[in-house]
């Protein structure tokens, strides 16, 4: 069985993001085969409903889907809310985030919850103990209900993960390894 993952990036970057070069790496020692993606309203607005990102989501899924038994979704913050949006109605293999913007101050995101917690793949979410974008309270309820979603929390680490980021990369990757199995 081979496996693989498409890897979105945070809002603005690109498939050169740092978190996706490292998380690229921490999957080859498991095996498992990666394309990083870079949207392509990179640098606009996200599109209308998001039709584009999710489109670019697709045809890296697809593309993949040729080669490989099992597929992820794995994404950063923005890329994240992306993956799962098409998770909703298109479930893969499995699901990760890494740094959920499911709920900035004064902006609350029903769509980003109401996507999550009907999620009906294996699921990893990935937060900061300090992400000031995601509350932790929230994904704690969103959890609660649903079963098929790990919240994995890195102590100290805000919405960037900053010094944490390895630690956050390689609880994707042993988790995608054991998940995709």
């Amino acid at each position: 069985m081979t496996r693989a993952a498409v890897l979105a990036p945070g809002y603005g970057g690109t498939a050169e993001q740092g978190i996706l070069r490292a998380l690229a790496r921490a999957l080859r020692r498991f095996d498992i085969d990666s394309r990083a993606i870079t949207f392509r309203t990179r640098g606009t607005r996200p599109s209308r409903g998001y039709v584009s990102e999710l489109e670019d989501l697709r045809a890296a899924r697809d593309a993949l889907r040729t080669q490989h038994d099992r597929i992820a979704l794995v994404g950063r913050s923005f890329g994240g809310r992306m993956c799962a949006f098409l998770a909703a109605v298109e479930p893969p293999d499995a699901l990760a985030i890494l740094g959920h913007p499911i709920s900035p101050p004064d902006r609350p995101r029903p769509s980003d919850e109401e996507a999550l917690q009907g999620m009906r793949c294996p699921t990893l979410v990935v937060q900061g103990e300090r992400d000031e974008l995601g509350p932790l309270a929230v994904l704690q309820r969103i959890a609660l209900v649903n079963p098929l979603i790990d919240l994995a929390v890195i102590e100290g680490a805000g919405h960037d993960f900053g010094a944490k980021e390895k630690e956050a990369v390689d609880q994707v990757a042993r988790w995608l390894d054991a998940t995709l199995r």
